[in-house]
């Protein structure tokens, strides 16, 4: 089936965007929904994304969610299917290359993608999202403004009533120390003296779902200066207000990261074994520590030992590269 080409001219009524699950990847096809809205304010816009992700959409007057649940029964998912029909889209912008758009008939939709792309690998998964818009929409430039995460007045006053008072008025630095893959963890001592380190010029934030707060008290455990743990405390759109208050950020590759970037915090990063090409920080100004020349698997991916990137790095090597932040 063959799709016509989205003008700026066309005025479509009813835009879907087929989103990631994972916040992460979530947040990197951001720039694709800013742009839509955009450039085509006047049309109704849902995105499709999963429960991790929902709370980052929550409230936002721009456009519906419509959450895919993978686990979900198969009744669900076809009722689910069914809503997606009702919605009558005349843009469908598909960033997972699936065949929805051959189900759902819109006139404008990006291609059907049958085999893969020549040097994905070494494209960032931003840029691939972008080129994937622009495979039926050739826009201007990118998006300035901000659509996709929005934060409210509501995660202000939280930031106000639960961070602002442990500042006493003092810059801070969010902290996040968890991933969802262990091999891109650093280990919690070298957080703990880096921290030391930081807090005697800003105060310490640290960030994390629930399961990161053991991991964030193992720290705050043998850190000698005081410091605020919002680990489990908050969702992911007063996660992204207090990025946005925050002076910069250390993480490793992780969601937080990419939502860091997304509102252009200075962000330092801890690189383990993934694919720096792909994911690699997007702030106008970031750094990354990496050590993976001396880890066998990066090395040797056929290799079966483990992935021990993260054990090369040095508290000094942090510690140097959070002096260009000062």
């Amino acid at each position: 089936m063959m799709f016509s080409r989205l003008l700026k001219k066309s005025r479509p009524k009813r835009i879907l965007v087929v989103s990631q699950t994972n916040i992460g990847d979530v947040v990197l096809t951001c720039p694709v929904i800013d742009i839509l809205r955009r450039d085509f304010p006047q049309a109704k816009m849902d995105v499709v994304t999963g429960p991790k992700a929902v709370s980052l959409f929550e409230d936002n007057p721009n456009f519906g969610v419509k959450v895919f649940n993978k686990q979900a029964p198969l009744r669900e998912k076809f009722a689910w299917f069914l809503d997606l029909c009702r919605g009558r889209y005349d843009c469908v912008v598909d960033l997972r290359r699936t065949a929805l758009a051959l189900f759902l008939m819109p006139r404008y939709a990006t291609p059907i993608m049958t085999s893969s792309i020549p040097g994905i690998d070494k494209v960032h998964k931003k840029q691939m999202h972008l080129n994937r818009l622009r495979q039926v929409y050739d826009f201007d430039a990118f998006s300035e403004k901000q659509y996709a995460v929005l934060t409210t007045k509501d995660d202000e006053q939280f930031f106000e009533g639960a961070v602002a008072p442990a500042l006493k008025g003092q810059s801070f630095i969010v902290i996040a120390p968890g991933a969802a893959d262990s091999a891109k963890r650093w280990h919690p001592q070298g957080f703990a003296a880096v921290a030391d380190h930081l807090s005697a010029v800003q105060r310490i934030v640290f960030v994390g779902d629930a399961k990161d707060a053991q991991i964030i008290e193992d720290i705050q455990g043998r850190m000698k200066s005081p410091s605020l743990s919002l680990a489990g405390k908050i969702n992911l759109r007063q996660l992204a207000f207090v990025l946005k208050k925050c002076a910069w950020a250390l993480t490793h590759d992780s969601g937080v990261m990419h939502l860091a970037c997304y509102f252009n915090v200075p962000v330092l990063v801890l690189w383990g074994p993934t694919n720096i090409n792909i994911y690699a920080p997007w702030s106008q100004k970031s750094t990354v520590v990496r050590h993976n020349e001396q880890c066998v698997r990066c090395q040797n991916p056929e290799s079966k030992a483990l992935h021990n990137c993260m054990s090369f790095i040095q508290v000094e090597d942090v510690i140097n590269a959070a002096q260009k932040f000062s």
